[in-house]
């Protein structure tokens, strides 16, 4: 019997830039993209069993920005807040109300929340952590991580790369 889909709502908090919203039409389709070929690609509930078929996924894009929506936290899994060109600290009307939701979703046990870039600022700030820009101005940072064997088992290499970018 296979299992239910996995319920994720994409918080779509900016528009990628053009080339990318073109292809993708939102943060929606880029992460659409990269969660389904994950999921096809093997079964994210035991990456190493081949015999086990892919993940179902149902994703669902927000607008959190213009049309302030969300989803009842009742019918997702986990939501995935995705990365903007705005200021996670500042205090618009509607990044108070994805900070407010989000810490409403930290607080339902079964929800699972990941945020990338400005999501993972406001999942901070939903935590009660004081964000803000760095003093010493944009740094990136392309970084080697040296995986776990659990991680080596997964991944199928020893490193990873990860782009790491502060304001």
């Amino acid at each position: 019997m296979p299992s239910p889909p996995l319920r994720i709502a994409i918080l779509e908090c900016d528009t990628p830039a053009p080339a990318t919203d073109s292809k993708y039409k939102g943060y929606g389709g880029v992460f659409t993209s990269l969660l389904r070929t994950a999921a096809a690609s093997k079964s994210l509930s035991n990456p190493t069993d081949a015999s086990e078929s892919p993940l179902e996924l149902e994703l669902t894009a927000y607008d959190v920005v213009n049309a302030q929506t969300y989803p009842s936290l009742s019918s997702v899994d986990a939501i995935l807040l995705s990365g903007s060109k705005h200021n996670s600290f500042d205090n618009d009307e509607w990044i108070l109300k994805l900070v407010e939701f989000t810490k409403q979703a930290l607080e339902d046990e079964r929800v699972r929340v990941i945020g990338v870039c400005f999501g993972h600022q406001i999942v901070g700030r939903a935590l009660g952590v004081e964000v803000g820009r760095s003093e010493g101005g944009w740094e990136v940072s392309v970084t080697p991580l040296k995986l776990t064997a659990k991680g080596q088992e997964i991944f199928g290499q020893t490193t990873l790369v990860s782009c790491i970018y502060f304001l």
